[in-house]
């Protein structure tokens, strides 16, 4: 397998290292920022030996002399930024595993994004997947757990997160130190509206698993702002009082027949220098009712390694936008 990783950051350079300790071959690297060009990868990635990989700022022509068998993306978090990243891997006649959180199911929040990707993937014969911490941990995880269930009246699960330490390109997806206009804002998203929290894609992604059809979805976003300046290690600033600190989105899918289940979930990432606070909880109302909790050690692992155990898995898909509900479920690869 020849890997090429799109993205020289946190998430990036995590990957890379899982990939060299496992013996995967990195044939490219792709960087926007001008001090990471020209360097060796293990450099700009802390890794443990030398690649001899040199970091390119050249996507369409690195992918062309190595030709990858597939493409690690990790940067951007929406498919409207991401959509020309993902073209020129598909356009190489790579496949592509992406970690932004909208291509978790981008199909009702950017359908005519998704729409065109899914057609060129399928004329270059390649598949696209959207992987990362959503796979297993905001769909995966609800779809197996209810698995043991008789009757199922609701799912509410909520995420939390410390985007400090994903790297400055989360914190400005976020919004992270600009003010907002209102605290609280609820809406009933609509196809194609700009910037979808990353809590609605996943929503959809296991509402689709379950084989429930499109119903609206109310989304709430509540703005986390900070009262006295905190430091952000990743924008490498003050976030000064007013700013925001972080944001709350709850997604909330209601029941549109007899026997479907509620479908509630929000995503807390607010930023708390110095603290690791990243989990899940997972709550099932019906027959039996259920309850689960999740939490994570420090480190990128339940990103990084999610992506690394599912590349065969996205080179061995059917060409095109491949589902989570399409997938596998994900499985250890060590």
């Amino acid at each position: 397998m020849k890997v090429a990783i799109y993205g020289v950051g946190e998430m990036g350079s995590g990957v890379a290292k899982l990939l060299q300790q496992r013996g995967i071959e990195i044939v490219a690297a792709i960087a926007r920022s001008p001090e990471k060009v020209g360097r060796d990868l293990a450099d700009v990635a802390g890794l443990d030996a030398a690649t001899g990989v040199i970091v390119s700022s050249d996507a369409e022509g690195e992918f062309a002399r190595t030709k990858p068998d597939i493409v690690v993306l990790t940067s951007n978090s929406y498919l409207a930024d991401h959509e020309p990243f993902l073209a020129t891997a598909v356009r190489s006649g790579a496949n592509a595993i992406t970690i932004a959180e909208e291509a978790s199911h981008p199909w009702r929040t950017s359908p005519d994004a998704t729409q065109r990707l899914d057609a060129l993937a399928r004329e270059h014969g390649v598949s696209i997947y959207g992987g990362g911490h959503e796979d297993a941990f905001w769909i995966g995880l609800g779809a197996q757990l209810i698995g043991v269930s008789h009757r199922v009246d609701a799912i509410r699960w909520e995420s939390r997160w410390n985007p400090d330490t994903c790297g400055p390109e989360i914190l400005s997806s976020l919004g992270v130190g600009e003010r907002p206009e209102q605290q609280t804002v609820t809406v009933e998203w609509q196809p194609n509206m700009p910037r979808p929290p990353f809590a609605l894609p996943a929503l959809d992604g296991l509402a689709h698993r379950l084989g429930l059809p499109d119903a609206p979805r109310l989304v709430t976003t509540e703005f986390v702002l900070a009262e006295k300046p905190v430091w952000s290690w990743a924008l490498d600033r003050n976030i000064e009082a007013g700013e925001i600190l972080g944001l709350r989105d709850t997604v909330v899918r209601e029941p549109q027949a007899v026997g479907e289940p509620l479908l509630q979930f929000t995503v807390s990432g607010v930023l708390r220098p110095g603290v690791h606070d990243s989990g899940e909880s997972w709550t099932v109302e019906g027959v039996p009712n259920l309850a689960m909790e999740t939490s994570f050690s420090g480190g990128t692992y339940q990103v990084t390694g999610q992506v690394v155990n599912r590349l065969q898995d996205v080179i061995d898909a059917a060409p095109g936008w491949v589902t989570h509900a399409e997938m596998p479920a994900i499985a250890y690869r060590g």
